[in-house]
């Protein structure tokens, strides 16, 4: 079982085989979903680190990628638009560097069973947890606690048992982990 402990140099994340092939799994969902990839290099439409684009950038049709990407402000259409339109690929980008940091030390984990991790590695596997959950939250319907306990109480059956398993177990990961930083 999955075993997050406190180290002087940072947490210490230990996962069993079976337990790195899921969150790489679930690693791999989340960046199809974000259409990352690697970390863009900067370019021309770059200025401090922030990417934009010069068209309109839609607002996401999946609902999992709305809820990571939300609309800022939900009454204002145009200053949406503008806002997405100057964060969004900044936004992705630094999504996609969480993604390939966490899978370096998946790599470390693989190897030896656990890795440690300092506080910028720390951070973006929280990053990383929590959207992986928010994407299971949505995908579940879990929108408030009632929606939380209908579905702790569903039939073995039931096909969403094993997302919410996975939902879960992402959850006492990324707590256990939170308590260790």
């Amino acid at each position: 079982m999955a075993k997050v402990s406190r180290r002087a140099r940072g947490p210490r994340i230990q996962l069993r085989d079976d337990e790195v092939l899921v969150v790489s799994h679930l690693l791999g969902e989340l960046d199809q979903l974000l259409g990352a990839g690697e970390p863009t290099e900067p370019g021309a439409d770059e200025i401090a680190g922030l990417r934009w684009s010069a068209d309109p950038v839609a607002a996401p049709a999946d609902p999992a990628l709305r809820r990571l990407l939300p609309d800022a402000y939900p009454d204002d259409a145009e200053a949406t638009a503008e806002f997405r339109r100057y964060t969004d690929a900044t936004l992705r980008d630094g999504m996609a560097v969480d993604l390939h940091a966490v899978r370096a030390s998946l790599l470390e984990i693989s190897d030896t069973g656990h890795a440690s991790l300092d506080d910028e590695l720390a951070q973006a596997w929280l990053r990383v947890l929590n959207r992986v959950r928010l994407v299971l939250a949505v995908r579940l319907g879990i929108e408030n606690a009632s929606d939380h306990e209908k579905l702790a109480q569903i039939d073995a059956d039931d096909p969403r048992v094993g997302p919410f398993l996975l939902f879960e177990w992402v959850g006492y990961l990324l707590g256990d982990l939170l308590a260790a930083c």
